[in-house]
């Protein structure tokens, strides 16, 4: 009998006031808004395609690393793309391998990126196909 007494027993939870709960409520909202808020931003990037002797030129930051994206978009033509604007210690570089200055042919569908400190220099991209191949060019810099 005197186990069915402990179960049976009414257990009394503390009340909480309407004010307490309004400000766990403020909390959460105010603590969640500022992790959201660091240092989260959105920007689009650059992108445009690029016909037959066509070119596309961006303003870079010093101090800041940029991207440029290339992309032929042909399923059965080589692109040819001339590409200036790097620094001249040649630091940046096509997927790490090719220095970013000079002519370069693109694979159908093949994509290039390069990434680095620009040095404020302008970037240009010029599409030097012989057939109307297009191209897709993606130039980001942020700040």
């Amino acid at each position: 009998m005197m186990l069915k007494q402990l179960f049976s027993a009414k257990h009394k939870q503390p009340k909480c006031s309407g004010k307490l709960h309004f400000l766990i409520i403020l909390l959460f909202i105010l603590s969640h808004t500022l992790a959201m808020a660091q240092g989260v931003v959105k920007s689009k990037a650059d992108t445009l395609l690029l016909s037959r002797f066509e070119f596309a030129q961006k303003d870079t930051n010093n101090g800041s690393d940029c991207i440029c994206s290339i992309t032929n978009t042909s399923q059965a033509n080589i692109a040819m793309i001339t590409l200036t604007g790097a620094p001249d210690n040649d630091t940046i570089r096509l997927d790490n391998t090719e220095v970013f200055n000079g002519t370069h042919f693109l694979k159908p569908g093949q994509q290039v990126v390069a990434v680095g400190n620009f040095a404020g220099a302008r970037i240009t991209v010029l599409n030097l196909s012989l057939l109307n191949v297009l191209i897709t060019v993606m130039l980001f810099c942020p700040g």
